[in-house]
């Protein structure tokens, strides 16, 4: 290693739970809360059912649990199924400087080891934090460019490319390593982590998403060669360049505004058209069959999500069509209107049909300015809908605000929780879990909290040639 000191290394081998502030457990708790109702929405899907039965198959009964059978794996393949059950319906949530998902892969890491190793609710939360606060570090080296890059054409490394390092970082903290084999960890992780061009997967959407699941997967191994003596690069978090990015580490936490939370089951990059169509259904009625044309004016990233007919739920989620016609027609858009079962909803499509969407100049120079934090870009969208009798209606720019995220109470999560859970968990074990959850820090053993969630899961319905 060349860099005599490693701010990154410091922050992950010393931090303690009496170092932490009050926002930032608090923040930590809804963070938690909020993953585990993602991955219990996308537990049903192809994609995780897929995954948890290759885990079982690859890695040895353990002891930590599938979200989606609820029997025990070993962490790695426990932390893999789980990843990509939290993303597989895209309501998880979103981090600053990483253009994408942190919490998906955070979680998943932090709960494996907690059931393995028994932590207590303070060291999951501590273990969380960790996670979170490298992952929007590694996230801001790895894709600092891109942000100066405003064109349509250019792309970036997807979430599992920084999720592995700071999944490395979770089990680095909690195998109580010592700062040199942690940095060895994270630089094994940045170098074998995936390498997922994001864009790609906007023009062809696949089960790969984000590449979550090997993201928490790279960083368990990773840490555990690590512990085992094997060497990697200097981390990328250690570099000269990217100094001013990791040397706040433990004196300014960047979670309690660095988190977006989802009300949509969809790209994010959908949202401020939602966010325009709820504020024209609240002042007109709206009726589908009374709509003769519907134009979304937005930047590049998410017009290039498109308005071709679905035909899997990943290419409902990478859609901009689909979810706003879902939103006309059924109010909202949650895991049943992304879902394989209401692609087939000639609804929802014969209102897509009807929707074009076009790149707004004004609208681009405010995105591109929101990725440097400039005070005066943002997310935002306008939705004109024509109606069958001539009516032009118009959302004017309507904003989504992603940073810090405005809102959300413990009320607010409880409700998202009970909503995602309702069909996949026992009712009459939803009170008792979130509960647990809210005195998580108080708990001895914190993996209690997933043995009780695992006994309580509803079982998959079988579908033919996917794994129940």
């Amino acid at each position: 290693m060349r860099s005599e000191s490693s701010p990154a290394a410091r922050f992950i081998t010393r931090l303690t739970w009496d170092a932490l502030p009050r926002e930032v457990i608090d923040r930590a708790v809804m963070c938690l809360t909020d993953t585990l109702a993602a991955m219990l929405a996308g537990r049903t899907t192809r994609s995780a059912r897929i995954t948890a039965d290759l885990a079982h198959a690859w890695w040895p009964a353990g002891a930590a649990s599938s979200i989606v059978s609820g029997r025990r794996l070993a962490p790695g393949g426990a932390a893999f199924a789980n990843a990509v059950a939290a993303n597989a319906v895209d309501i998880d949530d979103c981090g600053i400087y990483t253009w994408g998902h942190p919490g998906a892969q955070v979680v998943p890491a932090a709960l494996a080891l907690a059931e393995e190793h028994r932590l207590s609710g303070r060291e999951l939360i501590t273990a969380i934090v960790i996670g979170y606060e490298i992952a929007f570090r590694a996230g801001r080296c790895l894709n600092h460019e891109q942000s100066a890059v405003h064109s349509a054409e250019r792309t970036y490394r997807a979430c599992g490319s920084w999720g592995s390092v700071a999944c490395a970082a979770i089990a680095c903290h909690v195998l109580g390593l010592d700062e040199t084999t942690t940095r060895h960890a994270l630089g094994i992780a940045e170098y074998d982590s995936p390498d997922l061009p994001m864009m790609r997967a906007i023009d062809t959407p696949g089960m790969v998403k984000h590449g979550v699941g090997f993201g928490a997967l790279t960083g368990l191994l990773s840490a555990d060669l690590a512990r085992r003596g094997f060497t990697g690069i200097e981390p990328g978090l250690d570099l000269e360049e990217f100094r001013p990015f990791v040397d706040d580490l433990g004196h300014d936490y960047y979670l309690p505004r660095g988190i977006t939370w989802k009300r949509f089951s969809s790209c994010a990059w959908t949202h401020p058209a939602l966010l325009a169509v709820e504020e024209l259904r609240t002042r007109h009625p709206l009726a589908p069959e009374s709509i003769e044309r519907v134009v979304i004016a937005t930047y590049p990233d998410a017009v290039r999500l498109g308005t071709r007919r679905p035909e899997t739920t990943e290419e409902a989620q990478f859609n901009l069509a689909w979810p706003v016609a879902a939103m006309l027609v059924d109010g909202k858009v949650g895991p049943e209107q992304v879902g394989d079962s209401s692609l087939g909803s000639e609804a929802i499509a014969g209102l897509a049909r009807r929707i074009d969407v076009v790149v707004s100049e004004e609208l681009s120079r405010r995105y591109y300015l929101s990725e440097i934090n400039d005070p005066e870009g943002s997310d935002s969208a306008e939705v004109t809908v024509t109606l069958t009798d001539g009516t032009v209606l118009s959302s004017g720019r309507v904003d989504h605000v992603l940073y810090p995220e405005p809102g959300w109470t413990w009320d607010d999560m409880r409700e998202k929780f009970t909503w995602l859970a309702s069909g996949r968990l026992e009712p009459a074990s939803v009170p008792r879990l979130l509960e647990a959850l809210a005195d998580v820090e108080s708990a001895d053993d914190s993996s209690i909290l997933m043995r009780d969630l695992a006994s309580c899961l509803i079982p998959v319905p079988t579908e033919q040639g996917v794994p129940s």
